[in-house]
């Protein structure tokens, strides 16, 4: 935002200070139809959200991040105008504020942090505010949420400044729009981070509003490795050689068609240089204007494109993460584009979440800044009205044919890799369990495509579960989860007899009724069709309804008798031999001892030929 504008009136901040913060507006809504929770969006899923109140303070402006290297949580370093708000995004869809450090003297619109070697670094426009150093290894071991927390170091170099810079490969700090050297640049060794060092200052070029300081590895051969500035000066763009901080020299000060030169970044080749003017919309009377420069020559920046926009909002901090650019867009909110065609001038905007529906006018409302270099790829955006928003983008989308299906089907699953990273992709599915295949899955992509795969072997993923398609390219990785059923199917029993009763040691899991089994384990003899459950007697001496006992029209009428024909023949002998070793329930036990062995050979031996009673 312009130096000294004013946007809000500041007062009765205590009230705000009473007011709890584990409020979350929203939490984790899909972008379905174009809106997520009546804000308009495209290819970003809303996690969560969080109030100024919520956050301490009355209206938010810039936002950092820091991801703590021992416990991997990480953190949203929100400025508010009354201090500098440290939220938990371990969770993102319930994000937690875990701390609170108030601004150093006054109340200020404008406040800007970075961070370096596990200190955040606070400069603020408010006279007197100086530097704040935290260390922010202590928001690990807090009790209570939040704290206040006090700075580490503080140091008063200088009275107030618009922005904070730092180039972390050189481990140089540099105050930007303070009250010395012309507004312009002054230089501080932080090698002690917590002691930062003022070694120099630089005021050639005039006023800086806000820089980007890199070890530059770009195609200028005559400045690799060096540290270089990169400088929106209000009205041009400077190009600085800072290697030597007590002695910063210019390289380069372009002018162009301006309005007011507000921020700019490089993409990570350090070829182009994209850049925003924040009063063209409203000066100029144009839309959305993103200028693109080719800084392959350092001494001469060649402008090679303007992206604009179909909307009339202002443009203010964007920042690049591989083929992307992520732009805080004020009253359109954050909007996503891509630098596939950087090198022809030209930007594509895939994707957006719009902070305030009401209108996308050239009015400073609306959000701040951004920041996206999570690890996770969840991005934080700022909002000055409403405090911030916690926002996903999409890059695959995942649709399960059915979400619901049986053990033995397979998971058909529709995938789409969206356009925006920087390809060749790698695919994978990395936590796919030990026994499940994919068929026809693509692991390898040249591009953004889709295609249809399978899931077999689903036996270890009973229940409701979830898998997760990554994709890796050569600057990002994202992940997509999608979740499904799998149906463990029946238990299905050997109906051997065909008496339409199973047999319960003869199981069989199964989604369709197997040939030969029933979905019953009643039966107490499967070698006999005459023995059930229910099943009338017939006089063989069998327990023909499996009650336990052999009564009544079970007894056997004529020992010896198995195929109960009337006669004691060959055919019986038959039988015997057929049962020989039976156990249960069995024609031949002559003497009904429960097993047809040698015993029951010779008992129907001495009765053999004879006829049986009428």
């Amino acid at each position: 935002m312009i130096r000294l504008l004013s946007l809000y009136p500041i007062g009765f901040l205590l009230l705000f200070f009473l007011v709890g913060n584990s409020a979350i507006v929203f939490s984790q809504t899909p972008c379905e139809g174009g809106f997520a929770e009546g804000f308009p969006c495209d290819r970003m899923e809303l996690l969560s959200s969080m109030s100024n109140a919520d956050l301490m303070g009355t209206g938010a402006n810039d936002v950092w991040g820091w991801t703590d290297p021992e416990t991997g949580v990480e953190y949203a370093l929100v400025g508010e105008r009354q201090g500098l708000a440290m939220v938990d995004l371990s969770d993102p869809v319930n994000p937690v504020l875990v701390a609170f450090m108030e601004t150093q003297t006054s109340s200020s619109t404008w406040r800007d942090m970075k961070v370096y070697a596990d200190h955040v670094y606070v400069v603020s426009e408010a006279n007197g505010h100086g530097l704040q150093v935290l260390d922010l290894n202590q928001l690990r071991d807090l009790t209570s949420f939040p704290t206040t927390l006090l700075p580490t170091t503080w140091l008063s170099s200088f009275s107030d400044a618009h922005n904070v810079v730092i180039d972390e490969a050189s481990a140089m700090l540099y105050a930007v729009g303070t009250n010395l050297a012309g507004g312009g640049i002054v230089a501080f060794d932080i090698n002690d981070p917590g002691n930062p060092i003022l070694v120099g200052d630089y005021s050639e070029a005039g006023y800086t509003h806000d820089a980007q300081g890199v070890v530059y590895n770009g195609p200028d051969t005559d400045y690799v490795g060096k540290s270089m500035l990169f400088c929106a000066n209000a009205n041009k763009l400077a190009i600085l050689d800072a290697t030597d901080p007590s002695d910063i020299a210019s390289i380069s000060i372009t002018n162009y068609d301006y309005s007011y030169t507000h921020q700019c970044w490089l993409t990570e080749d350090h070829r182009y240089l994209v850049l925003g003017d924040e009063l063209d919309e409203q000066n100029q009377g144009i839309n959305t204007r993103t200028l693109i420069f080719d800084v392959a020559d350092l001494s001469n920046p060649v402008l090679i494109g303007e992206h604009l926009s179909d909307l009339q909002a202002i443009d203010h901090n964007q920042y690049v993460v591989g083929n992307l650019l992520f732009q805080a867009n004020y009253r359109a909110g954050l909007r996503m584009l891509e630098l596939t065609d950087v090198a022809e001038g030209e930007l594509t905007e895939i994707g957006f979440f719009d902070v305030d529906p009401s209108s996308d006018a050239a009015q400073f409302s609306g959000s701040w800044s951004t920041y996206p270099y999570f690890e996770s790829g969840i991005v934080v955006v700022t909002s000055i009205e409403d405090g911030i928003y916690v926002i996903r983008p999409k890059f695959i989308e995942v649709e399960i044919i059915d979400p619901t299906v049986c053990v033995e089907e397979d998971l058909v699953i529709y995938a789409e890799v969206l356009g925006g990273l920087l390809p060749p992709y790698s695919l994978s599915i990395p936590n796919l369990p030990a026994g499940a295949t994919l068929v026809d899955f693509q692991s390898e992509l040249d591009g953004p495509g889709e295609f249809v795969f399978s899931i077999t072997g689903l036996n270890a993923l009973i229940g409701m579960t979830s898998l997760t398609i990554q994709l890796d390219s050569e600057l990002n990785t994202v992940a997509e989860e999608f979740e499904f059923e799998v149906d463990g199917g029946s238990l299905w029993y050997a109906d051997s007899d065909g008496d339409g009763f199973g047999n319960s040691e003869s199981p069989m899991n199964a989604c369709l009724m197997p040939m030969g089994y029933v979905q019953n384990a009643e039966d107490c003899n499967d070698a006999s069709s005459v023995v059930f459950p229910g099943a009338p007697g017939t006089g063989q001496g069998l327990d023909n309804d499996c009650n336990g006992v052999i009564e009544g029209s079970e007894e056997m009428g004529c020992p010896g008798d198995f195929n109960l024909d009337g006669t004691i023949s060959v055919a019986d002998l038959l039988v015997f031999l057929g049962e020989f070793g039976c156990e249960v329930n069995c024609a031949a036990d002559f003497d009904g001892d429960g097993v047809v062995v040698i015993g029951d050979l010779l008992g129907f031996l001495s009765v053999f030929g004879e006829g049986c009673p009428n």
